[in-house]
């Protein structure tokens, strides 16, 4: 029985991820995860927990960033986990990219200001965008399209990575990474061969403690319930969708959505993303109803 409870924990949760990743006091963790994924030193980092991004209640927290840590050097770094394969994944992060970058530039200061800022986007649903691309783990920057073998950075301020679980396979050609996205996809089933990696242990016990806390164990199985109520709507959302051919029909059926998932009380963001109408748009549905 308490290995059936360790197997719900699931660290792909947002909210059991942001307690490792994002946690104040969890710098450990996250300085050590970045080396990894990004293939660098890092001297040391402090976490962010803007509010305005982050959000107090999960309720609200749909389409806001998980991570957001700030190294020595000045590079700003933004890690979102995403459970849900939303529509325009690539422009909904780089929105949040964009925002990150320029927070805290100030009318009349220097373009020098604005500091690098990396993105690190993992998926539970592989992205329809890299349809062919059999590698888990893709850099994006900023080049020249065309000049000849050789690449041309316009700038470096941009980086992104993206993460997509279910293209991991064991036995493929071993990356830095690997076993933090062993312990992402499998939490405590992890097994223990892994390199000893003190700043995965740490994330192991950040875990343990969580699974510990009944408090906290009550808030993963409310944010599961709401995660699952959401990706049904999605799922169903989508699939009416392709059988609605007249105009009259997809306007109906998006209201229909909108107010189901008003009533399920889900977020304005997450609907107007599923629906793809602006927040106006929305909140004027709800209050006609």
């Amino acid at each position: 029985m308490q290995n059936e409870e360790k197997n719900k924990l699931k660290v792909t949760n947002d909210l059991i991820f942001q307690r490792i990743f994002g946690k104040v006091g969890n710098e450990k963790i996250t300085k050590g995860f970045l080396e990894k994924v990004l293939n660098i030193e890092i001297e040391n980092l402090t976490l962010n927990v803007n509010k305005r991004l982050i959000g107090e209640a999960y309720d609200d927290k749909i389409g806001r960033i998980d991570v957001r840590a700030n190294l020595s050097d000045g590079t700003k770094v933004i890690i979102e986990m995403q459970i849900i394969g939303y529509e325009y994944m690539p422009k909904r992060f780089l929105e949040y990219w964009a925002k990150v970058y320029t927070d805290g530039f100030k009318r009349g200061e220097g373009y020098d200001k604005l500091r690098k800022t990396i993105g690190i986007l993992i998926l539970v649903d592989n992205l329809k965008e890299t349809e062919g691309i059999e590698d888990y783990h893709v850099e994006w920057g900023l080049m020249a399209k065309k000049q000849g073998t050789k690449e041309i950075i316009f700038a470096d301020d941009i980086e992104i990575h993206t993460i997509e679980l279910g293209k991991y396979k064991e036995g493929k050609e071993a990356k830095p990474e690997d076993n933090w996205i062993k312990f992402i996809q499998r939490g405590l089933d992890m097994d223990k061969n892994y390199t000893a990696d003190e700043a995965i242990e740490e994330a192991r016990k950040e875990l343990e403690k969580i699974m510990a806390s009944p408090e906290l164990r009550e808030e993963y199985e409310e944010r599961e319930r709401d995660l699952r109520d959401k990706i049904s709507i999605i799922t169903s959302y989508r699939e009416s969708g392709i059988k609605k051919g007249r105009e009259e029909g997809v306007k109906e059926n998006k209201k229909s959505v909108i107010l189901n998932m008003h009533k399920k009380r889900i977020d304005i963001d997450t609907i107007c993303e599923v629906v793809e109408l602006s927040k106006e748009e929305v909140e004027k549905i709800i209050k006609e109803a």
